[in-house]
């Protein structure tokens, strides 16, 4: 399925470099939806998941291009990011039925979590923890617990 893909051209080392980079930017997107969204009403949460990964399409990838700058020698800093995603491009993200691409299915799942996230909100945070670090404050305590 995912024949050609250049993941598969790096390094283990820079594979697992970019898990790790994908992961942390996915999180971090997830964070700041949780944090600016986690007082709003759901139907409004729901509406904003497609936005919030609207800004990852459109800006991710210079996040990523300054990674393959520490991957490959002699790439030139530069501005990779180009002009916003139309809305269909994300309905393929969504729908996985764009590239076979192990870059656009990660991203449809991560907008499949945003939309979870938008639909559960601030109970999708039960770590104390994690609470604490997006300042959401505590959980009421329920009976019994």
């Amino acid at each position: 399925m995912y024949e050609g893909d250049t993941f598969f051209s790096l390094t283990m080392t820079a594979r697992v470099g970019l898990v790790l980079v994908s992961m942390g930017l996915a999180a971090l997107t997830a964070a700041a939806f949780i944090k600016i969204t986690c007082r709003m009403v759901w139907p409004l949460r729901l509406l904003l998941a497609p936005a919030v990964l609207w800004v990852f399409v459109w800006l991710s990838p210079q996040a990523f291009y300054l990674c393959y700058m520490l991957l490959f020698d002699h790439l030139p800093l530069q501005n990779v990011v180009q002009s916003p995603p139309r809305p269909s491009q994300i309905a393929h993200l969504l729908g996985f039925s764009g590239n076979a691409a192990l870059s656009h299915h990660a991203t449809g799942l991560l907008g499949w979590g945003l939309i979870i996230l938008a639909i559960l909100g601030e109970g999708a945070v039960p770590s104390r923890r994690i609470r604490a670090v997006l300042r959401l404050g505590t959980r009421p305590k329920t009976p019994g617990t």
